[in-house]
């Protein structure tokens, strides 16, 4: 027992010896190093009459002796704040750039144009010569300047104001007489002006079938053949129609006059008529009827509920297709006068272009005043 304190007792003070040994070489080796000062200069202040105060700018300011602490915390407020943010810059129409004299500077729109100076030379032109006035005066000339600069005024006062005025244009738009243009209308698929193939081959895409085909021959070609016929000794009506039908195919003048179509799921029927051949066969009228109104008669509720299910969904697709009428009163598309127009009625449309059959009729009365007998008339 007394063996292992002894042991117990050496290894304690060997452990004290190194670890003293251990702080002697600590300090050796990190004491800190001595400080080097340096004599100081005559015009140095001493530390003891030096103050720091920090800036505005983040740094410090020392205070020189020679200033009292009244006049250091006037030089203190006199440096430059935080900077403030910079201001938007205004857009060129609303603000315009200002001299040094405080004048706002006008912008090159706002110089005399080409046509003021061209007036005032001629107004001096026409005073060297004694004239009353210039030779611009009541001409076109002059009132197209008048226009264009009281358009150039009104834009000017509209960018001073701030910016054009959104509501001003919407006006403006609303107030303008705005006519549909029917002549781009289209019922199914078929529009005015199409050719018999064009409409057949729409009509069929969208389900439809030809019903019925009707030919026409101009009166004035059918009178004529028929006094040809006789002259060649054909008798009776049938042979007479038939002989005159003949002539025309020949020489191109009998055109298919009108032609019929049907969706009979949807009760839908469709009727396009046509120019002669002096005018290329095209369709100048279309009408469409639906018959489903009227498959449901009777007075029960049921019948009437079904019957305006039907006629709001008619107008339903035609606001959506075609928009607000022109007149609203007789539910008219158009633009007026002799133009293409559309009307329409519960389950029933027409377009049509007055103008494209007027021009039928006027080539096929110069067609006929070129057979017409001359000299009828001799006093």
């Amino acid at each position: 027992m007394k063996k292992n304190l002894f042991s117990l007792v050496v290894f304690l003070s060997a452990l004290a010896v190194k670890a003293g040994a251990a702080d002697e070489m600590d300090a050796m080796l990190f004491e800190p190093a001595p400080k080097i000062t340096a004599a100081p200069k005559a015009n140095t202040p001493s530390p003891a009459a030096v103050s720091i105060s920090p800036a505005a700018t983040g740094g410090i300011i020392v205070k020189p002796e020679a200033v009292s602490d009244e006049e250091f915390a006037n030089i203190e407020s006199a440096f430059p704040e935080e900077e403030a943010p910079l201001p938007a810059i205004a857009s060129p129409a609303k603000k315009r750039p200002a001299t040094d004299d405080g004048a706002i500077q006008k912008s090159p729109s706002s110089q005399k144009s080409l046509t003021d100076a061209f007036k005032e030379t001629a107004a001096k032109e026409a005073e060297e010569k004694g004239e009353s006035s210039s030779p611009l005066a009541g001409t076109w000339v002059e009132k197209l300047a008048e226009k264009a600069l009281s358009s150039a005024k009104e834009d000017e006062e509209e960018l001073e104001a701030g910016s054009i005025s959104l509501e001003g244009m919407v006006k403006r738009s609303k107030s303008g007489n705005r006519r549909s243009n029917a002549s781009v209308f289209d019922i199914s698929g078929v529009m005015l002006r199409m050719s018999l193939p064009q409409a057949e081959a729409a009509l069929t895409r969208r389900g439809f079938k030809k019903t019925s085909q009707k030919f026409e021959i101009p009166n004035f070609i059918k009178w004529r053949y028929e006094e040809k016929c006789r002259n060649t000794g054909v008798v009776g009506y049938e042979r007479l129609a038939n002989c005159v039908v003949k002539a025309a195919k020949d020489n191109n003048h009998q055109y298919v006059e009108s032609e019929t179509f049907v969706k009979y799921d949807t009760q839908e029927e469709i009727t396009v008529n046509l120019t002669s051949n002096f005018t290329n066969n095209k369709i100048y009228k279309i009408t469409y009827r639906s018959t489903s109104m009227r498959k449901n008669q009777g007075s029960s509720m049921k019948a009437q509920y079904l019957r305006d299910i039907k006629v709001y969904d008619f107008w339903r697709v035609v606001n959506q297709k075609y928009g607000v009428p022109d007149n609203r009163e007789d539910v008219i598309w158009g633009m007026g006068g002799t133009k293409p127009y559309m009307k329409a009625a519960t389950g029933f449309l027409l377009l049509e272009d007055p103008m494209l059959k007027e021009l039928d009729y006027t080539r096929m009365s110069r067609e006929d005043q070129k057979y017409m007998n001359t000299n009828l008339y001799n006093f």
